[in-house]
């Protein structure tokens, strides 16, 4: 099997010193603290306050966004003439989340209101021609979609022409012509003043909550928005967009929120996923709580997560939840069964890796796609796109690597599709099955001219060098104040170099790597989750080795003790 790609270890490039000099003294803390701080690009005590205590006081105000006073007109309209209204969500978590939390306002705002999450194999992705049929059906007058609908200009005209207004609350990018929508609310549309750019799916629906209840103060009980903040956290830390701005104030406090959740939904989705007794973190949902959520649309009702999500009932929650647990366990087996097979196609192409990863099969199962080809991605770091085809048409998922905007590859391949549509990062599309050759060809050519060789190079960004003696509860304390990590504010990450391995490695549970090292005589335990093929060359190869790691408290039986978690290892 082919090998993944060494990584390259790229140290931040330092401030200068004289400003971790200044955070030291403003906030009271040590050098090593100001000077990860300084290097992060923190420029005085106030800015780093503002990060370490995130505030709801500090969201910006939801009619700077284009389009919300049209929005908000219209929904309260809509609420006070008893009007049906539709909630279009989609079936991923941030679709999830944002469908409801919004039918959750709007409930409580005594609106008459249902919700439609589309099949992912029957419907496709976003607002479509059959949700206008569900909308009429429904008696519908105003559909609201969650997520979607940014690049519906078909589908918001057949609405149109059916009597049925339309707002789409949507982020990701618009693809020229904008639909002729009663209010568009996305960031991302060129003439939208909105300043933060990066809201999720169901952190632009946060703004329109915020946007309803200033337009009518006190329609809403108050701390409604905190309340919900475990929904938010959820849909943002689970479609992976930059946790800063008012994304890192969704995210820490609706993690804060999840912990202490009262909704059964969550309560239950906690108690399958072994979670219920813990501290839940940004991993934690990216790689526990989110998949289970997905589960359902992957494979199944994605609606079942909506509803999951609006019980009031612990019975309820729970039967749905263990629902869902059985739909993931499924997906395991289905996605490790479609990664064999893509390791074996791309094989067979030869032993050099093309610029673009394209592969597609007519076994493959839609709904795993995207988190195949995330791991085919974060393997070989290089654009991937996998593809479920039949003799007519296939569905694929595409996942990029940081400086490579997927959608924007799309858009110049777009000859060879049918649709797409997604950010930076991921992007789905359906094809023609007689275009793949061609689209494969033209991906890789528009990578090819686009990407160096050092691209293809996956970076560890190093905060710097630490010393053993320096890890300690401390600085694991101080480092859990800047979570929660993800893209924009990764993980601090350290080196320590010419380390004595004590006693032989081991491999553990599902090839994970456990070992201990030394330095200057003290002694710490290590594990690197999926690492335990480093084992044999560790053992083989005694001496010295270096590692990028990060400093844990691990709980185990109650009992708390330093670990390092390893992120790479390099043997010397």
């Amino acid at each position: 099997m082919r090998a993944s790609t060494p990584k390259a270890w790229v140290l931040r490039s330092p401030a200068a010193p004289e400003r971790a000099q200044e955070l030291a003294v403003q906030l009271g803390i040590s050098h090593t603290y100001a000077t990860l701080l300084a290097n992060r690009g923190f420029r005085g005590s106030a800015d780093v306050q503002d990060f370490l205590e995130p505030s709801l006081d500090r969201l910006l105000d939801a009619f700077t966004m284009r389009d919300m006073d049209r929005a908000t007109a219209r929904i309260w309209k809509a609420i006070d003439e008893r009007e049906a209204i539709l909630v279009y969500g989609d079936y991923d978590v941030d679709g999830i989340t944002a469908t409801t939390l919004l039918t959750s306002a709007l409930m409580r705002l005594g609106g008459k209101v249902s919700y439609f999450i589309p099949d992912r194999i029957r419907d496709g992705y976003g607002f479509s021609a059959r949700g206008v049929d569900v909308a009429k059906r429904r008696r519908t007058r105003l559909v609201i979609t969650a997520d979607c609908g940014i690049t519906a200009t078909q589908e918001v005209r057949l609405a149109k022409q059916h009597g049925i207004d339309v707002i789409v609350t949507d982020h990701h990018e618009p693809l020229g012509v904008l639909p002729d929508a009663d209010a568009i609310l996305n960031p991302k549309r060129r003439d939208c003043p909105y300043p933060f750019k990066e809201l999720a799916g169901v952190g632009v629906v946060l703004k329109l909550v915020q946007g309803l209840e200033q337009h009518r103060p006190g329609s809403l009980p108050a701390g409604f928005v905190s309340h919900h903040l475990d929904l938010v956290a959820l849909g943002t830390i689970a479609d992976v967009v930059p946790l800063r701005g008012e994304n890192r104030i969704f995210a820490k406090l609706g993690l804060e929120r999840i912990c202490n959740s009262e909704k059964p939904g969550i309560i239950a989705l906690k108690e399958v996923a072994g979670l219920r007794a813990k501290r839940v973190e940004s991993g934690h949902v990216a790689y526990i709580l989110a998949p289970r959520i997905n589960a359902a649309g992957r494979l199944g009702n994605a609606e079942s997560g909506v509803r999951l999500l609006l019980a009031t009932e612990p019975g309820e929650a729970m039967t749905i939840a263990e629902s869902l647990e059985e739909d993931n366990t499924m997906r395991k087996k289905i996605d490790e069964a479609t990664l064999e097979e893509a390791l074996e196609q791309l094989q067979a192409m030869g032993p050099e890796l093309p610029p673009a990863i394209v592969l597609w099969s007519d076994r493959w199962h839609p709904g795993v796609l995207g988190i195949v080809a995330s791991r085919l991605m974060e393997r070989y770091h290089r654009p991937t796109v996998l593809i479920s085809s039949d003799h007519d048409e296939g569905k694929g998922s595409g996942r990029s690597i940081p400086g490579f905007d997927v959608c924007q590859a799309l858009q110049e391949c777009r000859e060879h599709l049918i649709g797409f549509g997604g950010h930076s990062y991921a992007a789905g599309l359906t094809i023609r099955s007689e275009h793949l050759e061609g689209f494969r060809e033209h991906l890789c050519r528009v990578v090819s001219e686009r990407l160096t060789e050092d691209d293809y190079v996956p970076k560890l960004s190093i905060d710097g060098p630490l010393l053993l003696d320096e890890c300690n509860e401390a600085l694991v304390q101080f480092l859990d104040r800047l979570s929660p990590f993800g893209i924009g504010n990764t993980e601090p990450l350290f080196i320590a170099e010419n380390i004595q391995i004590a006693g032989s490695p081991m491999v553990v549970s599902r090839n994970h790597l456990k070992l201990n090292v030394r330095q200057n005589g003290r002694e710490l335990e290590c594990i690197g989750f999926g690492m335990g093929h480093l084992a044999g060359p560790i053992q083989t190869e005694p001496g010295r080795v270096s590692i990028a790691f990060v400093p844990t408290i691990n709980v185990w039986q109650n009992r708390a003790r330093l670990q390092l978690k390893l992120r790479d290892v390099q043997i010397r």
